[in-house]
This record gives structure tokens, sequence and C-alpha cells, in this order.
């Protein structure tokens, strides 16, 4: 039998369905791995939107009188992994890691809306205006989510984004890092300097106990010979002064004596 736009439509839900369970599942761990509480709020109110959205999807295939079947939507499980590789790569809560994953988000929230904008286009066209109008709230839900979480991440008048906030982590990381160097390098330019003094010191002794050790034998003995004649002279000189003086004082001493 050939399959026109309601086959198209049919498997279309399905892989919608499916892509929404394995969201379910898998927004609770965002909200865990945020740091930001308004990307926890836009997470955690999403995944109330998603289960609305489940339930939608369940009425749509009663109105078309359909069973669900299974079918597994690999595009989103592959989303859904590089959304768990950004937990893996950051290991701890930052503005860096809540970037990567809005940007990680805002990829299933695109497929999502694509998917919901060609179901719901598949309806128009066979005049199915009920499930149009079921398709068309979610594609709108859809839209506000990624809005919300561009909003989060670029900020607003009052507030600064999560994206300046990562920016200005990794420029205030890169700060830190220099000053770090720049202490580090004073801190070894101070240890060479302490090393470097000493060596200093150490040499002009050296060359002191050099000069000492090549002076001539018996200076030392020769000084103290000096020293004794120049005292030994003074004390002549004194002498002779004294008996100098004598001699002059007697003569005087004499005519008085005579008189």
């Amino acid at each position: 039998m050939k399959k026109g736009i309601r086959d198209l439509l049919v498997d279309e839900l399905h892989d919608i369905l499916s892509s929404e369970e394995q969201i379910v599942r898998a927004l609770p761990e965002m909200v865990a791995a945020s740091e930001s509480l308004d990307l926890k709020k836009a997470f955690e109110f999403h995944l109330k939107e998603t289960k609305e959205q489940i339930q939608r999807l369940e009425k749509i295939f009663k109105l078309l009188k359909l069973e669900k079947k299974e079918k597994f939507c690999k595009a989103t499980k592959g989303l859904i992994e590089e959304c768990k590789d950004v937990l893996k790569e950051f290991k701890t809560k930052s503005s860096l890691r809540d970037t990567a994953l809005i940007s990680k988000a805002q990829r299933i929230e695109h497929y999502e809306i694509s998917a919901y904008g060609t179901v719901r286009t598949f309806a128009k066209e066979l005049g199915l205006y009920e499930i149009e109008n079921l398709l068309q709230a979610t594609l709108e839900e859809e839209a506000n989510a990624d809005k919300r979480l561009t909003k989060i991440a670029e900020g607003g008048m009052w507030t600064s984004g999560i994206n300046h906030q990562a920016n200005l982590l990794k420029e205030t990381d890169s700060r830190d890092s220099n000053q770090s160097v720049t202490k580090n390098k004073k801190s070894k330019d101070m240890i060479l300097k302490q090393k470097m003094v000493p060596q200093q010191h150490t040499t002009k002794k050296r060359k002191d106990f050099s000069r000492a050790s090549i002076a001539p034998k018996g200076t030392i003995a020769s000084r103290k010979k000096l020293a004794k004649k120049s005292l030994a002279g003074k004390r002549n000189t004194v002498v002779k002064k004294a008996v100098i003086t004598k001699r002059n004082a007697f003569p005087k001493l004499a005519q008085n004596l005579h008189h």
C-alpha cells in the first residue's frame, strides 16, 4: 500500500513521543547540574511542560484512533549524550558549565521546534484542525523555552547573562594565573639574591685570608721591634732632658751658696 502524508504524520508523532520521553528522563539531571538558579527554574519549568506535552500526544493518538507503537528517536539520544558530555568535561558547577548546558539544551529545543512544526503542517494539510491546535500549543511552548534559555545566557537590562559571567570567570582565572606567575618569579629572584649575598661575603673573606696567607714571615715581629725601639728612644730623650735640666740647675745653686 502506498504511503501518504497521514502515514508521515503518524510516523513523526511516534518519533516525537520517544523524544519527549527521553527528555523527561534527562531534565532532572540537568536541573541538578546547573549552578544558576534561573537556569534551574527554566529546566524545572520545561520538565513540567514536557510532561504535559506527552499528555497532548497521547490525546492526539486517541483522536487519530491509533495505538502507540515503540519507536526510538536516535537524534534525541545523541543530543542528550552531548549534554552528558558537558558534565564529564566540567566536573564542578560554574557559569561556564551552565553556558555549555544552555548551548546543548537549545539544540534539543531547536530539534523539537523543527519536529513539531513539521507535524503541525501535516495536520493542517489533512484538515485535522483540532490536532493542529494541540501541536501548535506545544510548538509555542518549545519556542518560549528556547527564548528563556537565550535570555538567561545573554541577560537583560538589569542583569548580566551567564555567557558574560563565564567570560569574566575566564578573565579572572587568567589574571590570577598571571599574578601567580609574577609572584613565583619574584620569589625565585629573592631566593637567588639571598643565595648570592653570602657567596659575595665568603669571597671577600677568602680574599682577606689569601692576603694574610701570602704576607711575608716575620712582619709582625719586625713591627714589634720597631715599636720597642721607638719607645726606648722616647725614654732616652726624656732622661737626657732631665739630666740637662739638673746640670743647668747646679751652677745656679752653687752661685747662691757662694754669695
